[in-house]
């Protein structure tokens, strides 16, 4: 609503009365009239804005003043509305950008972290079959040796069936006392990487009284991997 704050306004410069407010003043026009003072001109001034006492601006219709804020504070009003969007928008722009980078790192660290896993969890399996592995294979070898070491037994038993054969038949006298067959040229039953081992078996049948005995000589051939011997009188 507009209301009056003062008396009309004349060309000629207007006081400030002592009862007056600041808003009574009427702007003021230079008088174009010879021999006449700007007191008793009565013309009022054409509508605009005007300066206000207390710096600032107001609006006159021409025939009052009209209760609206000073054109410096409109524009002043006018270009806060224009910088905020502005700060608005680049504060948009800035938190983008920032969490885009965040969202990005966070992104390519569980990703690295996710390989990192997976690579020690490979890393972990591939150590859990080498060791089962090794260990089928182990058992595999002491399967072996121990198959290797029963035969031996057996070329021994062989051995001393035919030296009881050859007792028999007086080749030479007896009794048997003990059969050992023993790898010869470094061989050994352990090596399982030898696929035929050579023995020489002694046949013991006469024990001489100071820890030693003496006998006769035989021999056998293993082949491993046929699981067959052959044997025979002599040495290897």
């Amino acid at each position: 609503m507009y209301r009056s704050s003062g008396p009309l306004p004349s060309r000629a410069n207007a006081s400030l009365t002592t009862s007056g407010a600041a808003h009574s003043l009427a702007p003021a026009v230079d008088s174009q009239t010879k021999g006449k003072t700007m007191s008793d001109d009565k013309t009022p001034a054409p509508a605009g804005w005007y300066p206000d006492p207390n710096g600032g601006q107001r609006y006159w219709d021409g025939t009052r003043w009209l209760d609206f804020p000073g054109s410096g504070a409109v524009d002043g009003k006018k270009r806060r509305i224009r910088k905020k969007p502005l700060l608005i928008m680049l504060a948009v722009l800035l938190l983008a950008v920032g969490g885009g980078a965040l969202t990005w790192k966070l992104n390519h660290d569980a990703q690295v972290a996710a390989q990192v896993a997976a690579a020690e969890e490979a890393a972990q399996r591939e150590a859990e079959r080498q060791a089962a592995e090794k260990a089928a294979q182990q058992q595999r070898d002491n399967a072996e040796r121990a198959s290797r070491a029963r035969s031996v037994s057996e070329i021994e038993s062989s051995v001393e069936q035919m030296a009881n054969k050859h007792i028999d038949n007086g080749m030479f006298d007896g009794p048997v006392i003990e059969v050992t067959c023993s790898p010869v040229n470094g061989g050994s039953t352990d090596n399982l990487t030898e696929t035929t081992t050579v023995f020489e078996c002694f046949v013991a049948t006469e024990d001489n009284g100071d820890g030693t005995m003496s006998g006769y000589k035989y021999h056998a051939t293993m082949n491993w991997t046929t699981g067959s011997f052959t044997y025979g009188f002599g040495a290897p």
